[in-house]
């Protein structure tokens, strides 16, 4: 009965329109994908070091890193355990944007003065766009403040939040107590962990155009307070390779900065930290990109 079924017309009638309702019921993406667009892909251009010597600076905890490849160019201590300082800022802006919507409005809860300020008044409202201006452009400790107290979590629920970031990224070397990297001893990181949050920011265009911004009028909603803030970053608008990212010092972690560089069209992430000259130190590994590197492009 079976195979005088199976040899019937009707039978692969059924057939060919069971497996054409199936096909229509599959993504569209799916149906139309070209089976060669996985041969598409192309490999980024690789750096090449033509030089044999290192660059010289002032500390001994300093990498510099391919932006596109995400490969180490050169590098010493990248590994070891150094205290972020301010650059922890950048692991709050980040938090920030993936929690909250860049319109939302912050009021202001206290007068806060520890560290540096954009001196935010309790009452006033601003949004999150402004908050993560401040952070970036002034290194605010009030905005960060703000950013991290808004939370429905609370501080340590914000905290808890930078530390998931650097986690799911697999940053093991990093640890977060606070949101603005005031010195304590639980609080660390490491040259390529610090990088890797440089590369993440890259891919931010909010990020990107704030770390990369000299001053600006920062207001209140009402545009009735304005704050002015300057970057923090000596390197902006004096060193035209460099365009951010984030500094940071205490005196326990001394100097410290991520830096955003383009050398002839490619992007770098330069770190240092434990630097007691860190705009120099980042001015040498530049000159040093400039002589001894090249890319490599695949064809």
């Amino acid at each position: 009965m079976f195979s005088k079924l199976i040899r019937s017309r009707h039978f692969y009638y059924g057939l060919l329109f069971g497996i054409g309702l199936c096909l229509a019921f599959l993504p569209f993406s799916f149906r139309f994908t070209k089976t060669n667009d996985i041969f598409s892909f192309k490999h980024p251009p690789q750096p090449v070091v033509t030089g044999k010597n290192k660059p010289l600076l002032s500390t001994n905890y300093y990498i510099l890193l391919d932006n596109d490849s995400n490969q180490i160019i050169v590098s010493q201590n990248e590994n070891s355990r150094i205290f972020p300082a301010s650059t922890t800022k950048l692991a709050t802006a980040l938090t920030a944007l993936n929690i909250y919507p860049l319109g939302e409005v912050v009021t202001i809860s206290q007068d806060y003065i520890d560290g540096k300020i954009m001196e935010l008044k309790a009452g006033e409202r601003v949004t999150i766009k402004t908050l993560v201006a401040g952070l970036l452009i002034y290194s605010a400790n009030d905005a960060a403040f703000n950013l991290a107290s808004h939370y429905p979590g609370g501080i340590s629920g914000f905290v808890g939040q930078m530390n998931n970031l650097v986690g799911k990224y697999g940053l093991k070397n990093t640890h977060f107590v606070n949101f603005d990297g005031l010195h304590d001893e639980n609080h660390y990181s490491t040259s390529y962990d610090l990088a890797q949050l440089g590369r993440l920011a890259f891919q931010n265009p909010t990020l990107r155009q704030y770390v990369n911004t000299k001053s600006i009028d920062l207001s209140d909603i009402n545009g009735q307070i304005i704050h002015r803030v300057t970057s923090t970053n000596e390197l902006l608008g004096v060193v035209p390779e460099v365009e951010g990212l984030k500094t940071g010092w205490t005196p326990e972690a001394s100097g410290t900065f991520i830096g955003l560089l383009n050398i002839n069209g490619h992007y770098l992430i330069s770190v240092v930290a434990q630097s007691e000259d860190r705009f120099n130190d980042t001015k040498a590994l530049i000159d040093w990109a400039k002589t001894n590197l090249t890319w490599r492009t695949y064809q």
